[in-house]
């Protein structure tokens, strides 16, 4: 029966380990890269026009556009038989973004003299150069060189490449473009902490869809506090019982030991019962109560989901998630959506991490006491 015990907790501790793991995996590679913006894709499904750079020059005389980008996104055309997609921007796009670049992004003084000049993700310079280090080569787009300037060093993995729409973009200064001007803006972004963050937000931008990636990570940090509560919680059931057993073990040895001796006479005979007592008694609680102390168990949720009059209408919360829901299912966002993609699919994931988790531990209890049921009654048959 120990063994049955054993041999399953081992299962299980195992299973736990790993679906944990991979849950911190998914939700560090958000983290990761998921930055302090809000970034406002068109959606195709709005009746209003999108900005064109006009209207954003206009804006950017009224306004510091400081922390400030924007992408417009122009019709697919082919560098040496690769299918390229060229993306109109300022010099901010690659700060604000955190790319991690090889070489440089662009500048003002690129900006200000139109240089051609691009900015190419390693995955596209891989292959038109079969070399991540493309900087100083120079691409022929649209009947015009540019010099390549810098490379995104792209994250691989398994979760990225579920997150990007498959295009292979071409950044480029919008002000080298001969007719940009009339060019619809696909994307706005800008920095939370920029000083014209209040100002957009207070911009009647109806035909974009507002996205902040902020409150987007602060999600990714609950869930991961969540999963460390559910450790912690587990650890606590476990370390009791263990205290529990402990205790009660040396109580009763003690017990034992002072029916035939006195206290000190008992004490001088099994000092080590007294000190584990001692030791077991007062440290697990202290060392757990230690460790509550020092996680950070905090949850964040947006203040959208809470009601101002009950926090207990139930019906308030259903409304507002379905409404949620069909709101994201109704946009037909343009420009590059990876990082809304990148959120929508590492939160899927780590849900169904759990959901599958819980559902595999309980069919895998069942099973390997099935199995060492049946192993213990042929081996008893046999003997």
């Amino acid at each position: 029966m120990k063994k049955k015990r054993i041999f399953s907790a081992v299962l299980v501790t195992v299973l736990t380990i790993c679906v944990f793991c991979l849950c911190f995996y998914v939700s560090g590679n958000a983290l990761r890269q998921l930055p302090s913006i809000t970034q406002m894709n068109y959606n195709l499904k709005s009746d209003a026009l999108p900005l064109t750079i006009a209207d954003i020059e206009k804006l950017s005389e009224r306004i510091s556009f400081d922390g400030v980008s924007f992408c417009a996104e122009l019709e697919e055309t082919s560098v040496k038989a690769e299918t390229v997609l060229p993306v109109l921007t300022n010099e901010s796009y690659f700060e604000i973004y955190n790319h991690k670049l090889i070489g440089k992004g662009f500048t003002k003084e690129n900006m200000e003299n139109k240089d051609k000049v691009a900015v190419i993700e390693s995955s596209l310079a891989l292959k038109l150069f079969f070399n991540t280090n493309a900087v100083g080569k120079t691409i022929t787009l649209n009947d015009e060189v540019y010099t390549i300037c810098g490379i995104i060093n792209e994250d691989e993995n398994i979760i990225n490449s579920l997150s990007s729409d498959g295009k292979q973009r071409v950044y480029v200064p919008y002000s080298g473009y001969k007719e940009y001007k009339n060019c619809d803006v696909n994307i706005i972004a800008y920095d939370n902490k920029s000083f014209s963050a209040p100002l957009i937000e207070q911009m009647n931008l109806t035909q974009y869809h507002p996205t902040n990636f902020s409150e987007k990570a602060k999600v990714i940090e609950n869930f991961e506090h969540i999963l460390l509560l559910i450790l912690f919680i587990a650890l606590c059931a476990v370390s009791l019982k263990i205290w529990y057993r402990l205790c009660r073990k040396f109580v009763a040895d003690i017990k034992e030991n002072l029916t035939e001796n006195y206290f000190w006479k008992s004490l001088r005979a099994i000092p080590h019962k007294y000190i584990l007592l001692i030791i077991t008694a007062l440290g697990i609680p202290v060392v757990l109560l230690t460790i509550f102390l020092l996680s950070d168990f905090s949850i964040f949720i947006i203040s959208k989901y809470i009601p101002n009059d009950n926090i207990f209408d139930v019906s308030y919360y259903i409304s507002v998630i379905v409404d949620n829901s069909n709101n994201i299912n109704s946009l037909a966002l343009t420009g590059n959506t990876f990082l809304i993609n990148l959120y929508s699919i590492s939160f899927l994931l780590l849900v169904w991490l759990l959901v599958v988790f819980a559902l595999f531990s309980v069919v895998l209890f069942s099973i390997v006491n099935i199995l060492i049921n049946r192993v213990i009654l042929l081996l008893q048959n046999r003997g």
